[in-house]
């Protein structure tokens, strides 16, 4: 069976997509670019296999990207770039991320689940089951190892949820007076934040500090006209990709209220879904980081997962051509 799709160009929230049903809501969310549209292969029977080379286990680091245009998860080497393996049986893949094990967290971005391998595995280890589709990105607790991300068109309305460890059944979080949550990253002390469409689909960040279980409004000013998408802490400062194509953005927080303090500018990159700021655990702002970021090429509409210099972003300083639709990436580090 296969389903057409056609890619759009930025983020939409339901209130945009109006009567549009859920299944095409979530895939709609999740398709970047500009380009045509293109076959979506659902998982079936007849997918091939996942494989993995042998010596995946034992690399220190894997990129995996998300490739909902083939349905697929491909892995590389890193920073080198060679094909490590591809994992199968997805339904447009979306988000990645990972936690300090270097256990992988893929989003199954038409299903309603999160499906987990260890490192340089082929087999997943566990599956978390979600109240309804996953959203942009994820993002793992680097204090607890919990599980944050957020739900579209779920029993919970639209709303983002939290797995203790990254596994078992998680706890719902619904914020008022928003229609959708993209994006959610923790940052380096365990205080979770989540953006979200708010009234007008004007940007709007939520809190949930560490040991709290109350959700807070952080007040952002300098966010401009564009909207809420896909999250990561950088070391310093929330770094958010917004539907405007090839930029990210970074929110200086301070209390209960932020400010954007800058932006990256990714050369030659279309729309950036979910992207991945290695070395972003802390030390001097800002230094010595690269941001992975999979999109498809603007001119030339081919897929890649391109490194870009944080937050200098400019011309890409190595492309990895592959992917059919790359949706995210995420590194996995062994220890």
């Amino acid at each position: 069976m296969v389903a057409l799709l056609a890619g759009c160009g930025g983020g939409m929230s339901p209130a945009q997509l109006g009567a549009t049903g859920q299944n095409t809501i979530a895939q709609l969310r999740h398709i970047g670019g500009a380009g045509a549209a293109h076959p979506i292969q659902l998982a079936g029977a007849n997918a091939a296999r996942s494989w993995m080379a042998p010596d995946a286990k034992k690399s220190k680091s894997l990129l995996y990207v998300a490739d909902q245009g083939a349905n697929d998860v491909e892995v590389y080497s890193y920073p080198g770039g060679k094909l490590k393996g591809t994992l199968t049986g997805f339904q447009t893949p979306s988000g990645v991320c990972s936690n300090k094990a270097g256990d992988v967290f893929i989003l199954n971005g038409n299903g309603t689940s999160v499906v987990v391998y260890a490192h340089g595995g082929s087999s997943p280890i566990r599956t978390l089951d979600l109240p309804g589709y996953p959203e942009l990105n994820c993002s793992v607790d680097p204090t607890t190892g919990n599980l944050a991300l957020g739900v579209l068109g779920s029993t919970c309305g639209d709303c983002f949820v939290v797995f203790p460890a990254g596994s078992g059944t998680a706890t719902i979080y619904t914020p008022p007076g928003q229609t959708g949550l993209p994006g959610c990253g923790y940052d380096n002390k365990g205080n979770l934040f989540c953006d979200a469409y708010g009234a007008g689909d004007a940007f709007t960040l939520f809190e949930l500090p560490k040991g709290s279980s109350t959700v807070a409004t952080v007040a952002v000013s300098g966010a401009g006209s564009w909207v809420a998408g896909p999250m990561q802490w950088d070391g310093t400062d929330l770094a958010v990709g917004g539907s405007d194509g090839p930029t990210l953005y970074q929110i200086a927080l301070s209390g209960s209220t932020g400010s954007v303090v800058g932006s990256t500018s990714l050369t030659d990159a279309g729309t950036v879904w979910q992207f991945w700021i290695t070395n972003n655990l802390g030390g001097k702002k800002h230094k010595g980081l690269r941001v992975i970021a999979p999109t498809v090429t603007n001119p030339g509409g081919i897929g890649i997962a391109g490194y870009w210099n944080y937050p200098a972003g400019g011309t890409a300083t190595k492309t990895i051509t592959g992917p059919v639709q790359p949706d995210g990436a995420a590194l996995s580090t062994k220890k």
